[in-house]
């Protein structure tokens, strides 16, 4: 059995991904020639040529709101799950503090399912609250404003994370 000859492309490794081969960078004078033609090709000058013949290619652009804002601004629309958690993550929050969190989770309805009272996603209690990571406190918050959703109680979930202040928040990296 004839074994190839390795290439630049193969992987050094057994554990690792092919690699590409390296750039080449070229600093020669004639590098610069090439750049300098290119520049002066005909087409080079896009804008100039768009311009003299009367027409603009593109229409002038501005900065995007994002959807959720321009529906909050504009008052049309019924909140989406996606508004609340794009509310709840903005400034990098992970969760409310937990006297305000404990208020939330008291906002959230019950919900009953085969003569069974089902509850929220409680918060984490203040034994839980040092040992839990902040992307865990993110999750469980989440699960709550998906169990909002689910429960037809997403305008007053998103109503009520609206109004706290920023000190309110316990935030990723506290």
């Amino acid at each position: 059995m004839a074994t190839r000859k390795p290439t630049s492309f193969d992987a050094r490794f057994p554990a690792e991904r092919a690699t590409a081969p390296d750039a080449l960078e070229e600093t020669s004078e004639s590098a610069w020639q090439r750049f300098l033609a290119l520049q002066e090709a005909p087409g080079a000058d896009f804008e100039r040529t768009q311009a003299q013949s009367g027409r603009l290619a593109f229409d002038p652009t501005r900065p995007m709101e994002p959807q959720a804002d321009r529906d909050a601004a504009s008052g049309t629309g019924p909140v989406t799950l996606d508004d609340v958690m794009v509310l709840a993550r903005r400034n990098n929050r992970a969760c409310p503090v937990p006297a305000q969190w404990a208020a939330f989770h008291r906002l959230l309805p019950t919900q009953a399912l085969q003569g069974r009272v089902l509850v929220a996603p409680p918060p984490l209690q203040n034994a839980e609250w040092p040992a839990t990571s902040p992307i865990s406190k993110r999750l469980r918050l989440r699960d709550q404003i998906e169990w909002a959703a689910r429960t037809g109680a997403l305008q007053v979930a998103h109503d009520f994370l609206a109004a706290l202040p920023e000190d309110q928040w316990h935030h990723l990296g506290q």
